[in-house]
């Protein structure tokens, strides 16, 4: 990769591509440690001043000129829907590490007149001569927790044990801050959690599925529950009530990680910057976001850039609706850096898709196709991560698909229930019942959201404006008075004129007539 980019066989023939976007594309690929990237990451890297459309007929186009210059030699490419990959099996790699190699630069010569390629290019000229990684970020030294997942050795595996055990690995295996081990007494652990799963006697024609989490250095239990499956129960992809036992338990894991530094003392327990970060980011509050973004910044490292960055996505994209910016064009491209930064980073973490895809969104143009396919693929990641399928009912509410969003949205609902992030969800499912009319649904997940975080803005805003369409004065008055607490600068005026206030939803449904609002100028 060092000086001009080449595609060799073992038998040294050339099938390096005549097309320096061809070029870009492998060298792309290549520097990515999973050797894959979504298709719509390569298309901002490489037509970012196109259209979509145009930028996927490019990619396409650039696609089959690679397989012509490889002449049917070997399956070098790996190709979905979604993303565009390199086959480990047939690919190596090389860097030219001798000293006339390491004078040469980067893709040395390569000019494709694309400005985020040209970005993407200074960024990792600029991480040094040795192989360039997509992040300069430090190998970080700091201590981290470790999970030691294991089954009851008497246990005979079954699908609904090792679909279970998959799912944990999976979820456990995206937090930015902790790290799996086969070692149940891991002595290199500065602090190590028990998982342990057993497939216990049931009743009739049941069976049942213990999960439970012990710390070993405090000999307590953490958390622990059983769920009653059939007998020969076969797991599938999207099974809710797995997913949902397995996101409580990584939610259990987190809190308790992040509760446990201050039962045991600063010295004890390393940090967790993501237990703490996350809920101010939801907190909605401009305080807490600053705060949140310059803990995401300050401890970021190598383990941990990808989510992080792709955390300070999200927190840009909440700035810009919630108007606590006074610099809306820099924040846009501030949010869209990050998260291209972070999928670059990992573009196989749920996590990170799910905020990239809501920044595409949200950021960019109102990018919906390929939000769409960056949240379908946070799904097919990590189906048991609710933040993935509330990424994918948000995108499906902006691009029209209010049915499919509807459907995320319960889904999400039912995975996040009994956790931290379930009035985020359930919130999420309220906007979706909305945009499909059906107002009752709507109503009832709003009202839990807004019962469950009282500082959260957002679902009152949407219950004052149904309560006032139904004639609810009371409860609409409610909400007046919570939201004036919360925002000192509100108004009903601004509230019902105001174009850039943020409750899109309900004013496409025309819920904003002034008539709707006049006896409650009266009572509040």
């Amino acid at each position: 990769m060092n000086g001009p980019f080449c595609l060799m066989a073992q038998d040294g023939s050339d099938h390096t591509p005549r097309n320096r976007k061809a070029q870009a594309l492998l060298a792309l690929l290549a520097t990515s440690p999973s050797l894959r990237r979504s298709r719509p990451w390569l298309q901002d890297k490489l037509w970012s001043q196109s259209s979509n459309e145009r930028g996927n007929a490019s990619l396409r186009q650039t696609l089959t000129a690679i397989r012509k210059s490889l002449n049917g030699t070997v399956e070098v490419l790996t190709t979905s829907r979604l993303d565009v990959g390199l086959n480990r099996e047939a690919v190596r790699v090389q860097w030219d590490k001798s000293p006339e190699g390491m004078e040469r630069g980067f893709l040395e010569g390569i000019d494709v007149a694309d400005p985020e390629f040209e970005d993407w290019l200074r960024t990792m000229r600029h991480s040094g001569r040795a192989r360039p990684q997509p992040l300069s970020a430090p190998v970080s030294d700091k201590p981290r927790w470790k999970v030691a997942l294991s089954c009851d050795p008497a246990d005979l595996p079954t699908p609904a044990t090792l679909g279970c055990l998959d799912m944990i690995e999976q979820i456990l295996r995206e937090q930015g801050e902790l790290e799996l081990t086969e070692d149940p007494n891991d002595e290199s652990a500065d602090r190590l959690v028990h998982v342990s799963l057993r497939l216990l006697a049931g009743q009739g024609e049941t069976a049942a599925l213990r999960l439970s989490a012990t710390d070993p250095q405090l000999n307590r239990q953490i958390w622990a529950e059983t769920w009653m499956i059939p007998i020969g129960f076969q797991p599938g992809n999207q099974d809710v009530n797995m997913m949902a036992l397995v996101f409580r338990l990584q939610s259990e894991l987190t809190r308790y990680m992040a509760q446990t530094r201050n039962l045991i003392g600063t010295d004890a327990c390393p940090p967790l910057v993501l237990g703490a970060a996350i809920p101010r980011i939801f907190s909605f509050q401009p305080s807490e976001l600053d705060l949140a973004a310059r803990m995401l910044s300050e401890n970021m490292d190598s383990h941990n850039a990808a989510q992080f960055l792709g955390w300070q996505a999200q927190i840009a994209v909440i700035n810009l609706i919630e108007q606590f910016t006074d610099a809306p064009e820099a924040c846009i491209e501030r949010g869209k850096m990050l998260a291209a930064k972070a999928i670059e980073a990992d573009p196989m973490n749920s996590v990170v898709l799910s905020t990239a895809a809501n920044a595409r969104v949200l950021l960019d143009r109102g990018d919906t196709s390929s939000g769409g396919d960056l949240a379908q693929l946070a799904v097919r990641v990590n189906p048991a991560n609710p933040f993935a399928w509330w990424a994918y009912s948000n995108v499906s509410i902006y691009a029209g698909n209010t049915s499919d969003a509807l459907k995320s949205a319960r889904i999400a609902s039912r995975l996040a229930a009994l956790t931290p992030l379930q009035f985020w969800c359930d919130f999420q499912l309220g906007l979706a019942a909305l945009a499909v009319g059906d107002l009752e649904v709507a109503k009832r997940a709003l009202e839990t959201s807004a019962s469950l975080a009282p500082q959260f803005r957002p679902p009152r805003r949407y219950l004052l404006a149904i309560y006032a369409h139904h004639g609810e004065l009371e409860k609409a008055s409610r909400m007046v008075v919570q939201l004036k607490k919360l925002e000192p600068s509100f108004s009903l005026d601004g509230f019902v004129n105001d174009p850039l206030y943020p409750i899109s939803l309900v004013r496409k449904e025309n819920m904003l007539t002034w008539s709707s609002f006049q006896d409650l100028t009266s009572v509040v």
